[in-house]
């Protein structure tokens, strides 16, 4: 679940009148269900609940306590401990989770339509959440890092201060915890990043489908208008241009993800020529180990330089043993996720604990 989902829903009701209670994850130690930054909207007396933070016992008994909390503005801390035996209902993982339960009514909805607006229209931002239990929620949207000790009426070290940049700028969300005592919850506002796939066909339909369940915008590129329209990428933005002038038509950025899959070894060279020279977080580029090595070639007689070549991720995917459309699809989605979560660095070996010796 996403949080402009949450957002927008938080904003609907709202706006009937209803109180609506938000759930944040806001710590976690060892090994929980629920992971910082995880939320759920509970609103209604039955009670309606968007979101995740967690699921379970747990999940459940903290929907309840925001149930009871609906009835007027207010903010409260709960902290769980997981349980270390097999028959402890709230789990076994042994770790402890914290939630921030916040309850909103009317007053807060141009805060959500704020929210709702930065996020569709992938404006970046930080959302600061005073944690001050027994008391109205304080919660606002930032335009960067440097407004919180202004908005939370604080001094913050030079260390706190540069801490708190170093999340914001790698998209993490944290509790702080300031010398005079004062706690709050940050969390970086960013609009889903952007996925430009070269190409239109029946690999570049299913990339698409899987991308968008992934929560990334989605913006297909192709010469070809039967392939390349509404009716077979509903959630895309569709640009008809040919491959070698449609860079003039989309703004590449360092939140941006490339994934070649046009109709043709020479159609995926042109974009790629084009797609190196931008600051796109990915490239990635389909094909045989040949037609790889034959393409790097071309583009290093016309002077593309082997380290701006190195940045392409070709042949495209995380190695699953893939042979389907559909599962080569798959691959080529889980390296965005996982180029987006965890960087460039070596792909991990499956997870995997052996049982223990008797």
């Amino acid at each position: 679940m996403n949080d402009l989902k949450i957002y927008k829903k938080a904003t609907e009701v709202l706006k009937t009148g209803q109180n609506i209670a938000l759930i944040t994850v806001i710590s976690t130690a060892g090994s929980t269900p629920g992971k910082v930054g995880y939320k759920m909207l509970v609103w209604d007396e039955i009670p309606n609940t968007l979101g995740t933070i967690g699921g379970g016992f747990v999940e459940a008994e903290i929907i309840g306590s925001a149930k009871n909390m609906l009835t007027a503005p207010d903010n409260k801390v709960v902290k769980i401990t997981l349980g270390k035996t097999e028959d402890d209902e709230r789990g076994i993982c042994g770790g402890s989770i914290e939630f921030l339960i916040e309850t909103f009514d009317k007053k807060a909805l141009p805060l959500f339509e704020q929210l709702t607006g930065a996020i569709e229209n992938a404006d970046k931002g930080v959302l600061l959440s005073i944690i001050s239990p027994g008391r109205p929620p304080e919660k606002s949207l930032l335009q960067n890092a440097a407004q919180i000790s202004a908005a939370a009426h604080i001094d913050l070290s030079p260390e706190t201060a540069e801490s708190i940049q170093k999340l914001i700028a790698k998209e993490e969300s944290a509790k702080i915890s300031t010398e005079d005592g004062t706690q709050f919850f940050i969390e970086a506002v960013v609009g889903p990043p952007m996925v430009f796939i070269f190409g239109a066909g029946h690999l570049a339909y299913y990339i698409a489908q899987y991308a968008k369940s992934m929560n990334f915008r989605i913006t297909v590129c192709d010469d070809r208008p039967e392939f390349a329209n509404k009716e077979r990428f509903p959630d895309a933005d569709i640009i008809v241009e040919t491959f070698a002038t449609v860079f003039d038509k989309i703004k590449i950025n360092k939140n941006s993800y490339i994934v070649i899959v046009t109709k043709g070894h020479k159609h995926d060279e042109i974009v790629l020529e084009q797609a190196v020279k931008t600051d796109a977080k990915y490239i990635g580029m389909i094909g045989s180990k040949r037609k790889v090595l034959t393409i790097f070639k071309h583009l290093q007689e016309k002077g593309i330089p082997q380290e701006t070549l190195s940045r392409v991720h070709s042949p495209i995917g995380i190695y699953i043993g893939a042979v389907t459309p559909e599962e080569i699809a798959l691959s080529i989605v889980c390296e965005l996720v996982k180029i987006r979560r965890l960087g460039d660095t070596p792909a991990s070996n499956h997870m995997k604990i052996p049982p223990p010796n008797n």
